[in-house]
């Protein structure tokens, strides 16, 4: 299996600054999930995810992010901005609705003309991770659906293999 890549964190004013160095994959994202999770448990409820080091994200690291964003309008507590995105990545987020559960590159932030401040020292992340991948990866999938039907298409080939009940319309998603 791949080495993971590295993710680093600080707290950034008032916010928890993530940023992970390589390609956001199914390997990387359980280990954000959880920081953010426990995060929240401590009283931490706005986060930044920098992806100027991101060159690319699977389906299952944006299946995480949905899942966070709907956490916190579920909870009506805690927002994630996205930062330093290419066009490619970007793209990807927003293809897949993700616009509708954060915000990405937004133009408010404490951020905002401190970027350098806010990635120096960064401290890496403790990346040992249990649990089970393959929910991890059905779940995120499942939320990628929740945040727009129209990924029920993109994903139902993965959403039948791992055995989601998404597909047979017995779950229920937004809208319906």
């Amino acid at each position: 299996m791949k080495e993971p890549a590295p993710i680093f964190t600080k707290l950034f004013e008032s916010h928890v600054w993530i940023r992970p160095e390589g390609r956001g994959t199914f390997i990387e994202s359980p280990v954000i999930k959880a920081f953010v999770e426990t995060s929240m448990e401590e009283g931490t409820s706005d986060f930044v995810i920098d992806l100027e080091a991101c060159p690319g994200m699977d389906s299952t690291f944006m299946g995480m992010l949905a899942g966070l964003g709907i956490g916190f309008r579920k909870n009506k507590k805690g927002q994630i901005s996205i930062v330093g995105t290419t066009g490619k990545t970007r793209a990807s987020l927003k293809e897949l609705g993700l616009q509708h559960l954060m915000s990405i590159e937004p133009s408010e932030g404490p951020w905002i003309g401190k970027m350098e401040e806010a990635r120096a020292d960064l401290v890496r992340l403790d990346q040992k991770t249990g649990g089970d991948k393959e929910a991890h990866v059905l779940k995120s999938h499942e939320d990628l659906c929740l945040a727009d039907d129209a990924n029920l298409d993109r994903f139902k080939t993965v959403l039948e293999m791992l055995g989601s009940d998404m597909t047979s319309g017995a779950a229920t998603r937004p809208g319906n």
